[in-house]
């Protein structure tokens, strides 16, 4: 950190001199040694590009369990160690072959991603292995999963061998195995994921109609209470048996944290239970009704036979929350019944816990479960934690009257393929969803030295810039539109930088620019269109000079740098991006973008991330000068001599050193992931473990 004394020093000296460095070329770093720490006589091996982050190739097919595509399924994708919801770092829609193919940006140092269809009926939250840059994997199937994807495991927690009788207000009701079975026959090897071995040996096939009409009828994360309210309160939510007839259930899906366990009991129509005392015999259905791949070992069709049932019946279901243990039953988790007047919630409103739905076209009673108590935050009113169906020997035999029918799609307005359920913009055919990079609520930060072609002293905090795209995209996940979002984090210089952004498209690709944020002295020259005029590809130039963004109040030099001064907060500049038409999204990678530091209002001047060509508007005559060693001809591109960059990029925010303190003091790890080309320590920025980090030497206000 410098004293008042050196910075007024410093300030004489360049208003005497020729400007041509910023504050820092050839300062001592904070060890007061002049030179810069290297492994060996370089920092890194010759070709390696210093890059955090890297490009995945993904290639997704979602199938039923008949093996038919699953076209227009919106699939988040996720980080393993950040799956909440808004923290997506890709979303797509699958094609009418139900594939997804695309190039998706991630840390360098992520070896799996999380993939969430969004739909019933197949695994969600798949834990999918990055295998050479590619995913290849197929999410649902006669398989359940395949490729890439890799089975979770749920380890056993302590709690009773057997849940021999549910516990409502000191009443019990017994519970128990189908005929024939018992605590030693009743699962499949693994014997841990629960899987009943009364299960029929062939699936029942569930095409995709069907599951269209559950996610219309029960869209994850959307409350019934607004979706649908008719299903609630007077409707009617068990089978009721009117003929002699064979009744099935069928497994159809399982979205929910909890190992719940399903269960059935029945009486005479005429003369329900008042209690659970009065129920007399509960059997199991499924023990672990979680999907294979996911803690448990069911698939989509599973299907049990529950006898024959004379006229007069009616078959009502249990769940059992967290009923499962690894090894047998809980017997300390909430159940909830078929019956609302049997459920724990106080309001009469919420008692209700399962909805049936009629589906004519496929002769079946859906049944659906929410396996959190209503009157709490756990619950999210979607009513598919659970989902399975029962059917007869005939349609008829089971009396559907009062039973609400399935919702059988929503209406698509646009016309664009996408229903009005899942698409953001129903009225706007050419729009559909909007996906972010790199999350929804998070930025991620590029970060400059501004000397170049001469060192600094490596604290990479002349120019830090937080930014965030957003993606506007069509049915077919073409890009449209994009906005990206701006701000200033530190401007620990006295140089006057401004930052642009090189886009993988050429300059007509883009119809309009909007929100940059040019001083009135600029220097930037734009064509009609809003990108900078005389580039044979499309450049933003989101502000001109950090001044546009942010400055201290008494307009010193070194913004959000010392740890004596206030932070400052920034503007951001919103720049919006219309493209002339779509284009492909494999293009528009992250990845690929080339963000640029302006030195000082001086336009030629450009500083990239190492091995990114500079723009059209750069100065070709100061490569090779200083200790720029950059060699067009090899692809070498601002680095020096022993193979230090002037600019590094991060998938989230960084929290860069504070004033003169080289990198690799503040970061412990980074000349050892440097020396070794980016395959040791590839989280020597995002790991707070002891030893990755010298926080005195890191800004923190």
């Amino acid at each position: 950190m410098k004293t008042l004394k050196y910075l007024l020093s410093y300030i004489f000296f360049i208003s005497c001199t020729v400007l041509y460095s910023c504050k820092k070329d050839n300062l001592k770093d904070s060890s007061g040694s002049t030179s810069l720490a290297t492994t060996g006589n370089k920092l890194a091996p010759d070709g390696f590009n210093f890059s955090t982050v890297t490009s995945i190739k993904l290639n997704l097919t979602l199938k039923s369990n008949t093996d038919k595509p699953l076209s227009g399924i919106m699939v988040n994708f996720y980080a393993p160690d950040n799956t909440a919801t808004g923290q997506e770092i890709f979303r797509a829609f699958t094609d009418r072959n139900g594939q997804l193919t695309s190039t998706i940006t991630v840390p360098s140092y992520l070896k799996q991603l999380v993939i969430d269809p969004n739909t019933i009926g197949i695994l969600r939250m798949a834990v999918a292995n990055i295998n050479n840059n590619n995913i290849n994997a197929v999410i649902g199937g006669k398989d359940g999963f395949s490729g890439d994807v890799i089975t979770s495991v749920y380890s056993s927690q302590a709690g009773s061998q057997s849940f021999s009788n549910i516990k409502t207000n000191s009443i019990t009701a017994p519970c128990n195995f189908p005929t024939g079975y018992n605590s030693s026959n009743a699962y499949v090897a693994p014997v841990n994921l629960g899987r009943p071995a009364w299960l029929q040996p062939a699936p029942d096939p569930i095409d995709p109609t069907l599951l269209q009409y559950i996610n219309s009828s029960l869209p994850e994360r959307q409350s019934v209470l607004k979706t649908h309210p008719q299903y609630l309160n007077n409707a009617v939510n068990v089978i009721r048996v009117t003929n002699k007839s064979d009744i099935s259930v069928t497994f159809v899906s399982g979205i929910t944290s909890n190992h719940n366990t399903l269960a059935y009991y029945t009486y005479p129509t005429n003369n329900p239970p008042s209690s659970v005392g009065e129920i007399s015999n509960i059997t199991y259905l499924f023990p672990n009704v979680r999907f294979k791949g996911d803690g448990g070992n069911l698939s989509s069709g599973d299907k049990a036979d529950l006898g024959t049932f004379n006229a007069g019946t009616t078959i009502a279901f249990v769940l059992m929350q967290n009923g499962w243990n690894g090894s047998g039953f809980n017997d300390n988790g909430q159940v909830f019944f078929s019956q609302n007047s049997l459920n724990p919630e106080t309001d009469a409103s919420l008692k209700q816990h399962s909805i049936v739905l009629y589906d004519v076209e496929h002769k079946l009673d859906l049944i659906a479960f929410e396996d959190a108590n209503r009157q709490t935050q756990a619950s999210d009113n979607d009513f598919n934690d659970v989902v399975f169906y029962a059917t007869a020997t005939n349609a008829s035999d089971i009396d559907n009257s009062g039973v609400p029918p399935v919702d059988t799609g929503c209406p698509d307005s646009d016309g664009d393929g996408v229903d009005d359920c899942h698409d953001q913009f129903p009225n706007d055919p050419g729009k559909s969803y909007t996906s972010y990079y790199p999350c929804p609520t998070c930025y991620a930060n590029v970060a400059f030295e501004d000397n170049w072609p001469n060192k600094g002293d490596y604290d990479l905090n002349d120019l830090v810039v937080n930014y965030q795209y957003e993606f506007i995209s069509n049915a077919q996940n073409q890009v449209v539109s994009m906005v990206g979002k701006f701000s200033l984090a530190a401007a620990g210089a006295s140089f006057k930088n401004g930052f642009g952004l090189q886009l993988p498209v050429s300059s007509s690709a883009v119809a309009s620019v909007t929100g940059q944020k040019l001083s009135s002295e600029t220097y930037i020259q734009l064509a009609g269109n809003g990108v900078e005029a005389g580039q044979s590809k499309a450049v933003l130039i989101p502000f001109d000079t950090h001044d546009m963004m942010a400055h201290n109040p008494d307009y010193s030099f070194f913004i959000n740098t010392l740890m004596d001064k206030d932070r400052v907060k920034s503007d951001t500049a919103v720049v919006t991006v219309n493209f002339t038409s779509p284009v492909d999204p494999n293009v528009l990678t992250p990845a690929v973008f080339n963000p640029f530091l302006i030195s000082n209002m001086r336009r030629g001047y450009e500083v990239h991330l190492p091995g990114f060509k500079p723009t059209d508007k750069a100065d070709s005559k100061l490569f090779g000068t200083g200790d720029d060693k950059s060699n067009p001809a090899t692809g070498k591109y601002y680095l020096t001599a022993d193979n230090w960059p002037w600019a590094l990029n991060y998938l989230q925010v960084f929290n860069y050193p504070i004033e003169t303190v080289n990198i690799t003091q503040a970061y412990l790890h980074f000349a050892d992931w440097a020396s070794s080309g980016g395959a040791l320590y590839q989280d020597w920025y995002s790991n707070m473990a002891s030893g990755y980090r010298n926080s005195a030497y890191i800004y923190s206000k």
